[in-house]
């Protein structure tokens, strides 16, 4: 009997048990893991919040009609999660939460490796050693998608009538007899698109207009990405480099097999160009800026007295009603929400209904659900400008994050910075903000606050999220107060539905269309928007202090996200916005004598020239901090004047 025959006896009952690990909250041998989220203690039990952990999960079809988890994958599933665990405990990685994605590579190329067994009439394989090296470079190559079939399933989805079910996509990969995984990488690659003209899905419909903010030609999309295949690659190789203790491990380097990123450019004749993180539009920036300041300004304080106005009429007009009652009585709520007089503040919103899960939408007018939500994205708008962080690390900020520093009594934001080279913790970053972003940000983490308590939710500000799950309309309509106890775990707002807020609220600030399209911003071109504006208007001296900034290892990345394409007129679409704005302040402006005489000398060259008007304001006071050793302050003055001025430093 050969080795590998001597291997596949052994019944499941003789398949050694792995060990507890204190990354894994629940029992390793189980169907399924769950690991730290990312900015959580690596250690978790039973106890942990489930908004702490993420989910492996490892029953998963393989081949047809059956799972990873069955009986007789026995040994191939307790090699992949002895790999995953080596992982981990060779250092290849300090974050749990990443081998959701290793898995699921490792099972992609499973998958893949039994579809062609099967054509060939041969079994599911039943260990990692039979996998083949013509077996990974079948399943690297699959990443390739010629241009003929990939248009194919673009057209048979333009045929249909309706938004593709998963019987359609099953009929078009069965009608076209493309292989599964080839046929998932086409699906996955039109899905992701942001181009309507591609596939129109639920995102996409929700916008009023075509997106300006499309990243890839329709003409590239066929072709492979070459991070994306260099990553899977990666992740396989892990079969191999990390196989210490597998029962029937695989005998060769899927790296070195390819031959890294030289055998990637032989293998594929080309790649989709790189594109970096599209730069927003400058009127588009401060249109969403100073849109969303406006927001915050007028109606934050306002929409917590409606809100609580509406809840506590409701709960007084229902007390006498049995639960059972309330469930159904979705239209008694909206009669009672009419009842409720509105704060003058908000007429400007036009709030005419409460607003239930499947309401209507018109254009005349928003139902109080849509205008906190309105609410939530111009908040999230002004944190992601002034703090130039990742998406994550806004989402998992805390009710507590705005703080007053205790050293100069300046406003500060506190967020975990996330860092590429750190294990799963977070490093805990104070930023400075403008007093204004500060008392705003109070009054929002107030109203976070009033969400959660009114289902009797009372926890510190630090252990509570600013943007809770709480904001979502199930959660704001309350569905009569009367939530599952799984409902009523209180979490952060997740970043697919972060981008939906954002898009509604490009569209209800009327953001200036581009050829007829909007430009519907995504978080992370907020942090390249700020680095590219720190960048040039340092004359690209101040690398070191951005750098430091956006929390990057090296120069070397902060300079792919700062730097500007030279024919670019972006720059100087830079300088007319800045100036415009330039123009309206240096009217009612109020300064001491010195600066004062430059200011006159500066205002009689054209309005072209504003931008030089503030470059010379800023050197002359530069200069005289330079000098004195003075601080420079600015305040506005009955809403209009603007002054600054000079104190000694203590």
């Amino acid at each position: 009997m050969s080795d590998l025959a001597k291997q596949l006896s052994l019944s499941s009952a003789n398949i050694p048990l792995l060990e507890s690990k204190t990354w894994i909250a629940n029992d390793v041998n189980s169907d399924y893991w769950k690991v730290a989220k990312s900015g959580y203690s690596m250690v978790v039990d039973s106890n942990t919040p489930k908004s702490h952990l993420t989910t492996i999960i490892f029953k998963k079809e393989i081949c047809s009609n059956g799972l990873l988890t069955d009986d007789l994958f026995s040994i191939l599933l307790v090699d992949i999660k002895q790999c995953l665990i080596n992982i981990i405990e060779s250092n290849a990685t300090e974050k749990p939460y990443r081998l959701q994605g290793i898995c699921r590579n490792f099972i992609y190329l499973i998958v893949a490796v039994n579809e062609g067994r099967s054509e060939s009439g041969l079994p599911p394989i039943l260990s990692l050693s039979q996998i083949t090296e013509e077996d990974v470079l079948e399943y690297v190559k699959s990443y390739d998608i010629g241009a003929e079939v990939f248009f194919a399933v673009v057209d048979e989805l333009a045929a249909l009538k309706n938004d593709p079910k998963k019987v359609d996509w099953e009929d078009i990969k069965a009608k076209l007899s493309i292989k599964n995984k080839t046929f998932s990488v086409i699906k996955q690659r039109i899905t992701n698109s942001k181009n309507p003209e591609l596939y129109k899905s639920k995102k996409t419909e929700n916008k009023k207009f075509g997106d300006a903010n499309t990243k890839r030609d329709i003409n590239e999309m066929y072709l492979p990405n070459k991070k994306t295949v260099q990553n899977i690659v990666a992740d396989i190789n892990h079969l191999f480099t990390s196989s210490n203790g597998l029962i029937s491990p695989i005998s060769f380097s899927p790296y070195d097999l390819i031959g890294g990123e030289e055998g990637l450019v032989c293998m594929f004749k080309s790649f989709q160009s790189e594109i970096k993180t599209s730069v927003i539009p400058l009127e588009v920036a401060f249109h969403l800026i100073s849109t969303s300041l406006k927001f915050q300004t007028s109606y934050s304080k306002a929409l917590l007295e409606y809100m609580t106005a509406v809840d506590l009429h409701y709960q007084n007009s229902t007390a006498h009603l049995a639960k059972s009652t309330l469930k159904k009585d979705c239209d008694r709520r909206e009669e009672l929400f009419h009842e409720v007089i509105m704060p003058k503040e908000l007429l400007p919103l036009k709030i005419k209904i409460l607003g239930l899960e499947k309401e209507t939408k018109n254009q005349n007018y928003l139902s109080l659900t849509q205008a906190i939500y309105l609410y939530v994205a111009s908040m999230y708008i002004l944190l992601a400008c002034i703090s130039a962080t990742r998406e994550l690390s806004i989402l998992l900020l805390r009710r507590s994050c705005f703080e007053k520093s205790p050293l100069d009594g300046l406003c500060d934001i506190v967020f975990k910075q996330v860092k590429s080279n750190t294990n799963n913790r977070l490093r805990t970053i104070h930023r400075p903000i403008n007093e204004r972003i500060y008392t705003l940000g109070l009054q929002f983490s107030e109203f976070s606050q009033y969400l959660e308590n009114r289902f009797n939710i009372y926890h510190e500000d630090s252990e509570s999220y600013l943007f809770t799950n709480f904001f979502t309309i199930k959660k704001i309509i309350t569905r009569h107060f009367d939530c599952t106890d799984e409902e009523l775990i209180a979490n952060h707002l997740s970043d697919d539905t972060m981008q939906t807020l954002l898009d509604q609220f490009s569209d209800w600030a009327e953001i200036p269309l581009i050829d007829g399209k909007r430009w519907y911003v995504n978080d992370h071109q907020f942090r390249r928007l700020f680095a590219i504006l720190y960048f040039n208007l340092t004359e690209e001296k101040g690398i070191e202090e951005l750098s430091w900034f956006l929390g990057h290892e090296s120069l070397e990345m902060t300079f792919h996200y700062a730097e500007q394409n030279p024919s670019s007129e972006w720059i100087d679409e830079a300088i007319i916005s800045i100036a415009k704005r330039a123009a309206n302040i240096n009217q009612n402006l109020n300064v001491d004598e010195e600066i004062a005489k430059v200011v006159e000398v500066s205002k009689e060259k054209s309005l072209k020239l504003n931008l030089q008007l503030e470059s010379v304001v800023y050197q002359a006071i530069n200069d005289r901090i330079k000098r004195t050793g003075e601080d420079v302050h600015f305040e506005r003055a009955d809403g209009n004047d603007i002054y600054f001025y000079f104190t000694k430093v203590k």
